[in-house]
């Protein structure tokens, strides 16, 4: 092979590799992952405003929650802003002062109520959540509120 045809042939080889190359950076660059919003909201599921974050620094915890068949949790408040996330199963939140009722099932979102007193109730099967709170360090997540 003379040195001329080795060129054509290297240069070849060079550009079919940047080609391909350049492919899969196109390909990688322009594959999007699909999104759907569960929930943008200011108001919590009854309707209450959220206030503002507290000013020192934030903490973000996420727990899962099991609650079994036939339970009626005690009544409670969140300090902070919190939102939950059903897996399975089905319950429904209860606000005390009224006795307003959300039945949730799974898929469903619920943004919780900042201060207000509320407790959940599952029926013939347990429910499973996860919780995502938006507090401080040191602060609860759930306050008990006494029974009635």
């Amino acid at each position: 092979m003379n040195q001329r045809s080795f060129s054509i042939v290297s240069r070849t080889a060079v550009a079919i590799a940047m080609i391909a190359a350049g492919t899969s950076t196109v390909a990688a660059q322009e594959a999007r992952a699909d999104e759907t919003v569960l929930l943008r909201t200011t108001r919590a599921w009854d309707g209450s405003r959220y206030r503002a974050y507290p000013r020192q620094q934030p903490e973000i915890t996420v727990v899962r929650y099991t609650i079994p068949p036939h339970a009626v949790l005690p009544w409670h408040q969140h300090p902070s802003i919190n939102v939950g996330y059903v897996l399975s199963g089905h319950l429904n939140a209860v606000r005390r002062s009224d006795g307003k009722r959300l039945a949730l099932g799974p898929g469903d979102v619920v943004p919780e109520m900042v201060g207000g007193v509320h407790r959940g109730e599952t029926g013939d099967e347990p429910a499973e959540l996860i919780v995502f709170y938006a507090g401080a360090p040191g602060a609860p997540l759930t306050v008990s509120a006494g029974e009635d």
